[in-house]
């Protein structure tokens, strides 16, 4: 094995530190900085939204300069990266190209395990690389960033739409709520600690109106403290009937995009501001709203790259139905309820292997707790 191939698998197991949960629709990266030929630094993606491995590894290796917000020139002189790094500056996209960070830095030679399997990006920062004098060495090892990688991959299959993860707790029985919808707390404080995490990685979240109406939920991502994070969109659906001036949702200064039926005549409420956005669609045969096109919407329009669905079990059902859903997310607590509210609703099929085939687990221990996460099978 080559010294180069060597270094890329070290940097293929330090991608392995965050998993896809966290980090998709991004890709999970790892990354070692060098200098003269020693690792002095490693960098992963932890977290879609978050700095990506390169910077990481930069940062790890002590070259940034908080005073100047720069990479300090020559502290690393070389980077070995599980992929292209990234160097597009379109497209929504609220982090400075990785390309810069290795350019202020003086980066004089990149290792790269994998092409951008992106064709918007494919192969452009290996001639951008060049262009600035940086010895580019390509070990062509796709294949195991696409074994490390099923939910990205997935993703760049739905570029007109947020990646939605489904998120519910449920008792061991798959009862997410008493008979009368009481739900709080099914779960231990580790996994809702966790859901705050998730909320805040991601750029929305996503509830339907029978959530507002019995949960009256703020919908908002806290750290263990109880403290207000960054405040990701809320993409409410079919929610306005449900919500009364001074409801929890409205206390907190974030986006709200209101998805309703289309009307001949529709007035705010009186509680509507500059956060409130109403979209408009068309209801289906079954009388549900079409999500397709707001969904484009709110990506085209809004830049919402991923949104976690809070619920309830009807909005779960129709996403799944209509096959806009990319991942699931269950917090299951070892407690018996013998009757309740389910998670999905409004699905139903003729035979167990009719059913919506899952992959890629990651499981975790939260507590008492065990949260299980799967991708959505569409092969």
């Amino acid at each position: 094995m080559t010294r180069d191939l060597a270094l890329l698998r070290r940097a293929f197991r330090e991608a392995e530190r965050a998993g896809w949960l966290s980090t998709a629709p991004n890709p999970r990266v790892g990354a070692l900085a060098l200098r003269d030929g020693h690792v002095i630094g490693y960098g992963h993606h932890q977290a879609f939204g978050q700095a990506h491995a390169e910077e990481n590894a930069l940062r790890d290796a002590g070259a940034w300069i908080a005073e100047t917000g720069r990479m300090e020139p020559g502290h690393v002189d070389e980077i070995i990266v599980t992929l292209e790094p990234c160097s597009a500056r379109s497209g929504g996209k609220k982090r400075i190209p990785c390309l810069d960070h290795l350019v202020q830095a003086g980066v004089r030679r990149v290792v790269v395990g994998a092409t951008d399997p992106d064709p918007r990006h494919e192969g452009q920062a290996f001639r951008a690389m060049e262009e600035h004098g940086i010895e580019v060495v390509h070990l062509r090892e796709d294949a195991t960033f696409a074994a490390q990688n099923p939910a990205f991959l997935a993703a760049l299959q739905n570029p007109e739409r947020p990646w939605l993860l489904l998120k519910w707790a449920a008792s061991l029985d798959g009862y997410t709520a008493t008979p009368d919808g009481t739900s709080q707390w099914i779960t231990s404080v580790e996994s809702r600690e966790e859901v705050h995490a998730l909320r805040a990685c991601g750029q929305g979240v996503m509830a339907g109106k029978a959530t507002l109406a019995i949960d009256r939920p703020r919908l908002s991502a806290r750290d263990a403290e109880g403290k207000a994070q960054l405040n990701c969109a809320r993409v409410l659906i079919d929610g306005l009937g449900s919500i009364q001036e001074g409801d929890p949702i409205l206390e907190e200064q974030a986006p709200r995009f209101w998805l309703e039926a289309a009307a001949t005549s529709w007035q705010e409420p009186a509680w509507w501001g500059a956060l409130d956005t109403r979209i408009e669609t068309s209801r289906t045969a079954d009388g549900r709203l079409a999500l397709r096109e707001p969904l484009r919407i709110l990506r085209k329009d809004h830049g919402l790259h991923r949104i976690l669905v809070e619920g309830g079990a009807k909005l779960h059902g129709h996403l799944l139905q209509g096959g806009l859903a990319d991942a699931v997310v269950r917090y299951e607590a070892p407690l018996l309820m013998a009757g309740g509210l389910g998670s999905c609703v409004g699905m139903g099929f003729s035979a167990p292997q009719d059913g919506l085939a899952l992959h890629a687990e990651e499981r975790k221990d939260l507590g008492p707790d065990l949260r299980r996460a799967f991708l959505l099978d569409r092969q």
